[in-house]
């Protein structure tokens, strides 16, 4: 009997690829002002967290930043590992639980949501903690999450009608 619990290899193929795809979309087409980093590094993570769910949204988002982490060069946060884990899961937990909007209103919300909780609270709640950055300085974050929650909604509205991409999701 197949337990139904178990993660495919072509689930697990997608998620190694969504990693991957995380790491470089956030150390190679990063721009960083030291509190503040623009990169796409979180669109893998939130399409894992919409397409296989809201775990697979946090193993992606946690061990992209895991790996992520070590191969620049930082020591591992974990205040700052669970801020990107929880933009998959609670992306995910969105994507899941808001079904009867629309789509774009439920990707927007969903994305919003995720940026929230992971960057705007937990990332910058690291930050003050262990860096010791001012909560006046944090405030400037908040620009940029929405920055990002834009540009992710737009790009995963894209990737969602992408049929060959949602073929290859479903099977």
């Amino acid at each position: 009997m197949k337990n139904e619990s178990r993660i495919s290899v072509r689930t697990l193929t997608a998620m190694a690829l969504l990693i991957a795809m995380s790491i470089v979309f956030s150390q190679v087409l990063s721009i960083s002002t030291g509190f503040v980093r623009f990169n796409l590094g979180s669109l893998p993570v939130l399409l894992a967290g919409i397409l296989f769910g809201p775990w697979a949204g946090f193993v992606v988002g946690m061990v992209a930043d895991i790996i992520g982490g070590v191969l620049a060069g930082y020591a591992i946060n974990p205040l700052i590992t669970l801020g990107a884990a929880s933009i998959g899961l609670v992306g995910g937990l969105g994507w899941q639980k808001l079904s009867r909007l629309r789509t774009g209103n439920r990707l927007w919300c969903s994305v919003l949501a995720a940026h929230f909780v992971g960057s705007m609270v937990i990332n910058s709640l690291a930050l003050h903690i262990f860096y010791g950055y001012a909560w006046a300085v944090l405030i400037a974050r908040i620009p940029n999450a929405l920055v990002l929650t834009a540009v992710n909604t737009v790009l995963l509205r894209i990737l969602l009608e992408n049929r060959a991409l949602m073929a290859v999701a479903k099977r």
